[in-house]
């Protein structure tokens, strides 16, 4: 979504003090306050706090004395809506909105919420439509507004309408997905196939891996008569993620309402399968504060952090998770790649002697066994490891992965064996001719087997691929250079 300055309406709420029983109005202000107090208290929906966790029922007692303090505040009952809203409790949650939106009609935030929680429950479509168009009506750019609106109207059959407000949504913001796959889904349905193509195929420009836009694609293609390539989009669609990423500043007030452990983390695995790292590990943060013991939400949180690049922030979380279910065989062999990647070979090998009693067929553990004795510094153990788990593969019909074998060859150029070192690079060359690293060794073994024509042509054409300073020192040592 384009940016733009947030109106008043859209600015974070703040929890509003008690107010004091008491005032400066006199007996009969007091009486006329208690009363409206007490009519509030009548028309607030009740909520089971018993059944919820600690900071739920916290959230709620706080909302809950809000309105009681200030019954007559629009932004009050608003926030108990939005409480209820992003703990899923629509019926109390579109009970406050109302509520809300009459004590102050000015505010986008109440009708847009009611809106959202209609639509959510499929109950009343045309309720739902006429929410969000009087939150248009106070703010008629709000993008995510037009394409809500649409979606309802979609699913009330009123299609025409519809395309119009997906359309106004997409010249506010043409980033926002969600929008340009409904008007696709209804281009579809009114048999225009070309357009709903291109709208698709915009979407897996961006996302080639979008669930619902290759299942509509497969729809749109065999409708054209392209069985074959409407097979094969189905297929992708099947393994594929499901997608729902978007920008809306006023729904992200009440997602930040929820405090529930269970919300936060389903709200975080929709992050995940997103590809949305950042905003998974903020939610998987929160969840792990809340529930210290709960090793798959550790594990979640550390798959987000080694995404993000943050290494040793993962690796503390891998290790809890291990700490916690010392038979997690995922979780250990992720924490040996870890360590394996800072050099900690010595480290890793613990873990992975543990692998080898718990999952001795695990694929990664043969490749990782040989690195950690490479790191740990003993090739003659790292060759034996390297040459069981090249055996496990071709059982498997697997290939081995390109950095193993040159780790594999390294060993065993350590121990001399240079014609079987030169073997296994060979193999590393075949799955990546054009590996820098292949390419690299391959020059090196030819070095030190005296044929130095050969290392000089595989140390060019490592230097081709990308900048090797290894390589280049090794034609200075040489007093060659590479032609051209």
């Amino acid at each position: 979504m384009s940016e733009r300055a947030p109106s008043a309406a859209a600015l974070p709420l703040l929890l509003l003090p008690l107010l004091p029983i008491g005032g400066c109005g006199g007996p009969a202000a007091e009486e006329e306050g208690a009363s409206t107090a007490a009519e509030a208290a009548t028309e607030l929906p009740e909520v089971d706090l018993a059944a919820m966790e600690p900071q739920v029922a916290e959230r709620f007692r706080e909302a809950r004395a809000a309105v009681l303090a200030e019954p007559g505040s629009g932004a009050a009952w608003g926030r108990f809506g939005m409480v209820a809203h992003a703990h899923e409790l629509f019926d109390e949650a579109a009970a406050a909105y109302r509520r809300a939106e009459a004590l102050d009609p000015s505010d986008v935030r109440w009708p847009y919420f009611l809106g959202d929680v209609l639509s959510v429950r499929g109950e009343d479509h045309d309720a739902a439509a006429a929410a969000f168009r009087r939150a248009l009506a106070r703010e008629p750019d709000y993008a995510p507004a037009h394409w809500r609106l649409g979606s309802v109207l979609v699913a009330d059959g009123e299609t025409e309408a519809a395309a119009g407000a997906l359309e106004r949504a997409l010249e506010l913001a043409p980033d926002l997905q969600p929008a340009r796959l409904a008007l696709a889904q209804v281009r579809l349905s009114h048999g225009d196939l070309g357009a709903s193509e291109r709208l698709l195929r915009e979407i897996l420009h961006e996302k080639p891996e979008h669930k619902q836009a290759l299942s509509t694609l497969a729809r749109v293609t065999m409708r054209q008569g392209r069985a074959e390539e409407a097979r094969q989009l189905a297929e992708a669609a099947e393994s594929a993620p499901f997608y729902n990423l978007y920008s809306d500043p006023l729904m992200d007030q009440v997602v930040l309402e929820g405090v529930s452990a269970v919300v936060i983390w389903q709200r975080a695995q929709a992050f995940l399968q997103n590809g949305n790292d950042e905003q998974a590990a903020v939610g998987l943060a929160r969840v792990v504060e809340l529930q210290p013991g709960n090793a798959d939400a550790h594990h979640q949180l550390a798959l987000a952090y080694r995404n993000l690049g943050r290494a040793a922030a993962a690796r503390r979380h891998l290790e809890r998770v291990v700490e916690l279910d010392p038979e997690r065989v995922d979780a250990r062999v992720q924490l040996a790649g870890l360590l394996l990647e800072e050099g900690r070979g010595s480290e890793a090998l613990p873990h992975l002697a543990k692998v080898s009693e718990l999952a001795p067929d695990d694929p990664d553990l043969g490749w990782y066994l040989g690195r950690a004795r490479v790191q740990a510094g003993d090739p003659s153990r790292a060759v034996e490891a390297f040459a069981r788990a090249a055996e496990r593969a071709e059982a498997a019909g697997a290939t081995p992965p390109v950095w193993a074998l040159n780790e594999w060859g390294t060993a065993l150029a350590r121990l001399g064996r240079l014609d079987a070192a030169m073997e296994v690079f060979r193999m590393a060359l075949a799955a990546d001719p054009d590996d820098p690293q292949t390419l690299f060794n391959v020059g090196l073994a030819h070095e030190g087997l005296g044929r130095f024509d050969p290392a000089v042509a595989y140390y060019c054409r490592s230097l081709r691929v990308q900048p090797n300073p290894p390589a280049a020192s090794r034609l200075r040592a040489l007093g060659r250079s590479c032609p051209g």
